[in-house]
């Protein structure tokens, strides 16, 4: 059975004569759709292939009706003919879900200047695909024929879902042949001392599957970290601006300009630590490793964290945390700084797993390391299993994985044998 009789496509038979003359051909003086609010008259019959007052078969207008069910927007069809018209009713699919379309690699033209081809060559067409139906297969078709009018002949054109935050909320419409790879990235406006790491990742960028979203994206990203990392804390960037793709051997790149706006460099104005027994303000003032008037790293202000929290994991609080409360001010153009510890519970040896050493690696290890039952997983344990593992034959390479249990503060050391490094 066709698709357009699962949805439902009638002929009425109000005018026998009409019914026996479109058999042959019909001559509609007039077509009309029916139950299509927002819908375009023009581009439904567009869609169908008919015209006002030019003759039709019976089997012309089934394959209208087949080209309107294919879009998938609608769930109902059906057609009455008499003598003076042509009338189509319609039954949209209320609830289908639509997505708008993204142009991921068409550097040929701009998103809206493309959007604007696409709908002059598709009917009922305007930047949403519906999930159901072959409308994508149409607009997949338009593109492919306008890059064979850039000259890019037998190009293969997907249509993915795009994902952003876990939620799916477009459909990435894609040149997947030929390849379309990201060139050389060239910077405006970065800081000198900035410019190796900028070279760095422009290498890394270079010679990836070029993707307007994504490029943009990690531009903003990765350059925001390199510059927040040496203290630019106002960091900013204009959208890349993208060249004419440039093609090499059987592919094309496209290379980019980035524009910078760094801002002023940032520097720690205070730092208030804010420690939890055992230790002091003073202890943790020895562990950090940045102090007022330096630069304003967010990099080291991340590491800052840890650094705070070791004095801690250190005496046996293997689960402690710090958190680092930041107000920078824009105004004068720097950061205070509050450190906030958590240190949990301290955790005591449950066990100690050596199955998985050969014998002789077992019995020697128990005569170098005898941890008391219950010890305290302290900083020295951990010495005291360093220095055990480091007596053992120089053929037998151990390493230690500590499985940590939150609820009874415990830890259960397994050790494993590995075939010795290469020196």
């Amino acid at each position: 059975m066709s698709r357009v009789s699962r949805v439902l496509l009638v002929l009425a038979t109000t005018c026998l004569c009409a019914a026996s003359a479109i058999a042959q051909t019909y001559i509609p003086k007039s077509i009309h759709f029916e139950g299509s609010p927002g819908l375009d008259s023009a581009e439904l019959l567009q869609q169908t292939g008919w015209h006002q007052g030019v003759p039709i078969t019976k089997a012309e207008v089934e394959a209208g009706m087949q080209k309107l069910a294919d879009t998938g927007a609608f769930t109902g069809l059906s057609y009455v003919v008499n003598d003076t018209a042509l009338t189509v009713k319609l039954t949209s699919a209320a609830g289908s879900q639509a997505l708008p379309v993204r142009f991921s690699n068409f550097v040929w033209w701009q998103p809206d200047e493309l959007l604007k081809l696409v709908e002059a060559r598709v009917p009922l067409f305007h930047g949403d695909l519906l999930l159901t139906g072959r409308l994508t297969d149409q607009v997949q078709t338009a593109l492919v024929d306008l890059l064979r009018e850039k000259g890019i002949p037998d190009a293969k054109i997907t249509s993915p879902l795009f994902s952003r935050g876990g939620s799916i909320d477009a459909v990435a419409l894609s040149i997947t042949s030929p390849e379309v790879l990201v060139g050389e990235t060239r910077f405006n406006g970065a800081i000198p001392s900035l410019q190796p790491k900028l070279t760095s990742f422009s290498h890394k960028l270079a010679g990836q599957d070029f993707d307007r979203l994504t490029v943009t994206d990690t531009v903003r990203q990765t350059s925001a970290e390199i510059f927040e990392d040496a203290g630019f804390l106002d960091i900013s960037n204009d959208s890349p601006v993208f060249a004419a793709p440039r093609k090499e051997l059987d592919h094309y790149v496209v290379d980019e300009e980035v524009t910078f706006h760094p801002g002023e460099l940032y520097r720690i104005s205070s730092i208030n630590l804010q420690p939890a027994a055992p230790m002091s303000a003073a202890d943790l003032t020895k562990a950090l490793n940045v102090k007022v008037g330096d630069v304003a790293s967010a990099v080291a202000l991340r590491l800052a964290e840890g650094y705070l929290a070791r004095p801690y994991t250190e005496r046996a609080y293997l689960m402690a945390k710090a958190h680092g409360d930041l107000h920078k001010d824009p105004s004068v153009h720097t950061v205070a700084c509050t450190f906030t510890i958590v240190p949990g519970e301290q955790f005591h040896l449950a066990s100690v797993d050596t199955t998985a050493l050969p014998p002789a690696a077992q019995a020697q290890l128990a005569k170098l390391w005898h941890p008391a039952p219950g010890a305290l997983v302290d900083r020295s344990f951990q010495v005291a299993l360093f220095d055990a593992l480091r007596q053992l034959p120089p053929s037998i390479h151990v390493t230690a994985q500590h499985s940590l249990n939150a609820a009874n503060h415990t830890d259960t050391v397994s050790l494993k044998a590995h075939e010795a490094p290469h020196s």
